[in-house]
């Protein structure tokens, strides 16, 4: 995967920050989050900058990725599932967050555990070859 390009919210104004990575050839978005800090725990929803995702995401209909530093899980869905699912939500007293579309967890993927027989073949393919 090439190197991706940050997507930033709020230029030019005193809340600008980097709200993911944007894979464009890829139609992949990356967010990475701490589950502590950025899981909308009412909801137990993960969010998308309801502008970024309706201009450049779903239209796209790419694969958004939220990756929680805390545990190390990677969670997947497609921009067109998380509008069937997600909710709007604006946090009024909170300004520099704006609108967004909260998932919640229940409907993203993770990836599947392997069985001690799939890494087993792996390990033989990688290393015994």
């Amino acid at each position: 995967m090439k190197k991706g390009i940050p997507i930033r919210i709020n230029k030019g104004t005193e809340k600008e920050r980097v709200v993911g990575t944007q894979y464009s050839k890829e139609k992949l978005f990356v967010k990475e989050v701490y589950e502590s800090r950025h899981l909308f725990r009412i909801l137990d929803a993960w969010g998308i900058d309801s502008n970024y995702f309706t201009n450049v995401l779903l239209p796209n209909n790419y694969t958004i990725q939220i990756k929680d530093r805390e545990t190390k899980k990677t969670y997947t869905i497609k921009a067109e599932k998380l509008k069937k699912k997600g909710l709007y939500y604006h946090f009024k007293k909170q300004d520099n967050y704006g609108s967004q579309i909260f998932c919640p967890r229940r409907f993203w993927e993770l990836p599947k555990k392997k069985t001690k027989v799939e890494e087993a073949k792996e390990f033989s393919e990688l290393y015994l070859r």
